[in-house]
């Protein structure tokens, strides 16, 4: 089980709002908060995602340029680097045991290049599809020699830790349920639905397959209705992320 699940806020994401919520037009730029979660379990730290590239370090112009100029800008400092995140609680990159990588997207894989010994926990369709393609995400989320752990499908990593693949938003999208000892479950959607309004009433998003990201809705949902989570964290639910630090310590 468990000992500690940490909430590591990562920076910042402005995403045009019509790709958090398909009914809603073009042109408006919404705040939305990025995480990685580090378990101290009895097999060792784990982290899940590393955030942004090194390159989005005050660079809110990153994209400038590019298809994604004006609908996505990146808000990060040099406290957001993985490494920096890491001393926060205590960490090193070197104590890190594994890393659980949700997908390869650049607010999720951006300091991957940093773990160069753990094993680095991906869905196999994840890999197959993003490692070489260029306009997926930034060179630093794509790294193909690293020490990727692929798996195919649902996937017990250790007692407490439990990988769901959950695929649309990308094609080997995975969430992670978690037991922890003080709190119980707490279920991890990372990108499965940004946010609470799209998992609760299906809204369209940024996905590569708008009915994969549905059916793994709806897989999530049959699943809270069996295990009853204590905690329900998603990705990038700004309305959630400014209630969490007054509701809760910033571990579980």
């Amino acid at each position: 089980m468990v000992k500690k699940l940490y909430f590591l806020p990562a920076g910042f994401c402005f995403l045009d709002q019509s790709l958090v919520n398909g009914n809603l037009p073009a042109g408006k730029l919404i705040e939305m908060p990025v995480w990685c979660f580090l378990l101290e379990t009895t097999d060792g730290p784990i982290l899940i995602d590393t955030g942004m590239p090194d390159p989005f370090v005050n660079n809110p112009d990153y994209y400038k340029g590019t298809r994604r100029e004006g609908r996505l800008v990146p808000k990060m400092t040099e406290d957001d680097r993985i490494e920096n995140i890491l001393k926060r609680v205590g960490y090193q990159i070197d104590d890190i045991q594994t890393v659980i990588s949700s997908h390869l997207h650049l607010d999720h894989a951006g300091g991957n290049e940093h773990f160069r010994k753990a094993p680095i926990v991906l869905q196999k369709s994840e890999f197959d599809f993003a490692i070489h393609n260029e306009d997926y995400s930034p060179k630093e989320c794509r790294i193909p020699d690293l020490n990727y752990q692929l798996i195919e499908g649902d996937f017990e990593l250790v007692p407490g830790v439990q990988i769901l693949s959950t695929p649309g938003h990308s094609v080997g999208h995975q969430s992670v349920l978690v037991k922890t000892e003080r709190s119980g479950d707490v279920l991890l959607t990372i990108d499965l639905a940004y946010n609470k309004d799209i998992f609760n009433h299906d809204l369209p998003f940024l996905s590569a397959n708008s009915k994969m990201a549905s059916n793994s809705i709806e897989k999530i949902k049959k699943l809270v209705q069996e295990v009853h989570p204590e905690v329900i964290f998603f990705g990038h639910d700004g309305v959630q992320a400014k209630d969490w630090n007054v509701l809760y310590p910033n571990f579980l």
